[in-house]
C-alpha cells in the first residue's frame, strides 16, 4: 500500500470523487484537456496497482464463446462466482481466463437467484480464494476499486450508500410527501397518503418533522437517510411541530409499494440514452452497497476492494450513469453458507436435451466430447492469435 500513498490521500479522493464528473464531460472538453484527463486517469489506476494485486489472483475472466461477459471472483477451490444473468444466455459455451493467460472450462452448477450470482466449477483452477474483510469498516466516501486477473482497476468510485435492502418488501414506508422547499429546520409534510403507516399514525398535511426517534431532522436528505435504516413492522416515535405545540406521534412503518413497472421497450431507451449501458437485473437486491463506479456489464461479477486492498464485496449492476451496486463480504458469506439453486436451463437448450437423453452402454456422453472438440477449438485459436502477436 506504500506505492498507492504517493498520491496524496487528499488528492486521490478528489480525483475519484471528480472522474465521474470528468468522464460525463470529456466528448464536450478540447483534444488537450481530453488528453490531460486521460493522462491523469491513467496515472490514478496506475497508482492503485499496489492496492488492486492483494486479490487480483482471486479473479478471472468470464467468457462465452470467448467474448468477455464478467468477471468472477474465486470463492473456493475451483470455484468461482460470477453475475448469472450475464452468462445463462449460453451456458454450454463457458470458459474462463485467468491472470497469466490460461483458458479453463467452466461450467454452472448452481445459482443464488435472489441475488443474481452463479457458482461456476472451473476445470484445472490453481487460484486461492479471495479472503474477504468486513465492509462494516466503509463509510460514506470510502474508496472503491474493481480487481482485475492481471492486477489492474477495472473501475473506481467512492461508496454514495450504505449497505441497505433494494427489495420494495425490505424497505420502510412512511407515506408522506415532503415539500422540497421548505427551507427548516425540519421537514414539513406537505401531503400524507391514504392508506399508509403515516394516515394510521396521524401524521398531517403542514406537520413539521423535527425528529425521528432519537435522529434530529433538518431536511429531505437526512430523514430519507434515517428511513433507509429503518425496517417495515419497525415501531418508531416522531417529534413533530404541529401550529404552536411539538407532537409526539407513535409510527408501526409500513413496507413500499410495488413501483409499476416499465415496459421492456422503455427501459432499453433509456438504458440506452447517452451511450451508457447497464445490467439486465440491476435491483431487487437483499443488501447491497452503493458507489458511483462507472461500471460495463462485463465489470459484473470482480472482487470489489478498499483503500487498503481488502476484499469488501462482489460488483453485481449497474443501474445508472453513477449508480453501481456491490454485494457485500457479508451478504457472500452468508451465501456461501447455503446450498445453492439448481440452473433453471430453458426448455429445449441443446445442452438441456442432451443431458437428459440416456447413454448407451460403451457410449461416450455427447454433450462431454462436444465439451471436449470446443475446448480443442479454443486451444487452437489461442495458439493462432499467440502466433500472430
Amino acid at each position: 500500500m506504500q506505492s498507492v500513498m504517493k498520491v496524496p490521500a487528499s488528492t486521490l479522493l478528489f480525483s475519484i470523487a471528480f472522474l465521474p464528473l470528468a468522464s460525463a464531460q470529456l466528448s464536450e472538453s478540447s483534444p488537450e484537456d481530453r488528453a490531460l484527463l486521460t493522462e491523469q486517469a491513467g496515472a490514478l489506476f496506475k497508482a492503485l496497482v499496489p492496492a488492486v494485486k492483494n486479490v487480483s489472483s482471486g479473479s478471472v475472466e468470464v467468457r462465452v464463446w470467448r467474448k468477455r461477459v464478467g468477471f468472477g471472483t474465486v470463492v473456493g477451490v475451483g470455484r468461482v462466482l460470477t453475475k448469472w444473468s450475464e452468462v445463462r444466455r449460453d451456458v454450454r459455451s463457458l470458459s474462463c481466463r485467468t491472470g497469466d493467460g490460461k483458458w479453463l472450462p467452466a461450467v454452472v452448477n448452481g445459482v443464488y437467484p435472489n441475488a443474481d450470482l452463479a457458482v461456476m466449477e472451473v476445470e484445472g483452477l490453481k487460484a486461492d480464494p479471495v479472503q474477504f474483510a468486513d465492509e462494516k469498516t466503509l463509510k460514506l466516501g470510502s474508496f472503491l476499486a474493481l480487481s482485475r486477473p492481471d492486477g489492474e482497476a477495472a473501475a473506481m468510485g467512492v461508496v454514495s450508500v450504505l449497505p441497505r435492502s433494494l427489495r420494495s418488501s425490505d424497505r420502510a414506508f412512511l407515506g408522506i410527501v415532503m415539500d422540497l422547499e421548505f427551507e427548516g429546520p425540519g421537514v414539513l409534510v406537505r401531503r400524507v397518503e391514504p392508506r399508509t403507516a403515516a394516515a394510521a399514525s396521524g401524521l398531517k398535511a403542514g406537520d413539521v418533522i423535527l425528529r425521528v426517534m432519537d435522529q434530529k431532522v433538518n431536511g429531505s436528505f437526512e430523514l430519507g437517510t434515517v428511513l433507509q435504516r429503518l425496517e417495515p413492522g419497525q415501531k418508531i416515535e416522531i417529534v413533530c411541530q404541529r401550529g404552536e405545540k411539538q407532537e409526539v406521534i407513535n409510527v408501526e412503518l409500513g413496507g413500499r409499494p410495488r413501483a409499476p413497472r416499465i415496459p421492456y421497450s422503455r427501459m432499453e431507451q433509456m438504458n440506452n440514452m447517452g451511450g451508457h449501458r447497464y445490467s439486465d437485473v440491476k435491483d431487487g437486491f437483499r443488501d447491497v452497497i452503493q458507489s458511483d463506479m462507472q461500471l460495463d456489464p462485463e465489470d459484473c461479477g470482480a472482487p470489489v476492494i478498499d483503500l487498503d486492498g481488502r476484499a469488501v464485496g462482489i460488483a453485481i449492476a449497474r443501474a445508472g450513469r453513477i449508480k453501481s451496486f456491490v454485494i457485500p463480504a457479508s451478504g457472500i458469506k452468508r451465501l456461501l453458507a447455503i446450498k445453492p439453486a439448481k440452473p433453471q436451463l430453458q426448455t429445449g437448450d441443446l445442452a438441456e436435451r442432451t443431458r437428459n437423453r440416456e447413454v448407451e452402454p460403451g457410449e461416450e456422453d455427447p454433450f462431454e466430447l462436444m465439451r471436449r472438440k470446443m475446448e480443442e477449438m479454443r486451444r487452437l485459436m489461442e495458439e493462432i492469435e499467440e502466433k500472430d502477436k
